[in-house]
């Protein structure tokens, strides 16, 4: 087998990498639930629990502590008031929402099966990743023998794991 060959088979290999992989990323959801949304429907159906006040003024007063000279505890948002133009200055306080409420259960579950699902495809791209290196080297110090039997079955190079299975049985 010649230096061409070899190189055909290893652009082979990389398109098959890349459409399974492509097809594996597409199914990946693309945002985790939204802690937003879960916090709203639970303010709406009136099931929003909050964390208990003590806790909440520990955690305030670490927050204080940790501040340089620059930090604010309070934050003024200038808005437009609807009826006359005016603006009107507002005065925020940024707490972490976990600090203050109560995450809802199933909010919890939802990000456990996104994070569980995520898992599941990142690994099957690493597998890829691994099966396409393998295939790579082996085609680079191959024999011409074995990868002449390889290339006599090229109905199977569109599938990396039909691929690694080849080289192993020969």
């Amino acid at each position: 087998m010649n230096q061409d060959q070899r190189n055909f088979l290893i652009k082979r290999v990389d398109k098959t990498f890349l459409k399974q992989k492509d097809e594996l990323e597409r199914s990946l959801e693309k945002e985790p639930p939204s802690l937003n949304n879960y916090l709203v429907a639970a303010f709406l159906d009136g099931t929003i629990e909050f964390n208990d006040i003590e806790n909440l003024k520990v955690k305030m007063k670490e927050t204080v502590l940790k501040y340089g000279a620059s930090d604010k505890l309070v934050k003024e948002k200038r808005e437009r008031w609807e009826n006359n133009g005016a603006y009107k200055n507002k005065n925020t306080c940024e707490v972490i929402t976990e600090d203050l409420f109560i995450i809802p259960e199933a909010y919890k579950k939802a990000l456990s099966e996104y994070e569980s699902s995520q898992k599941i495809i990142n690994d099957k791209v690493h597998l890829l990743e691994a099966q396409r290196d393998t295939i790579l080297l082996k085609i680079q110090i191959g024999s011409n023998a074995v990868l002449d039997k390889l290339i006599t079955q090229v109905d199977n190079l569109a599938d990396l794991n039909i691929m690694n299975s080849q080289f192993l049985l020969t």
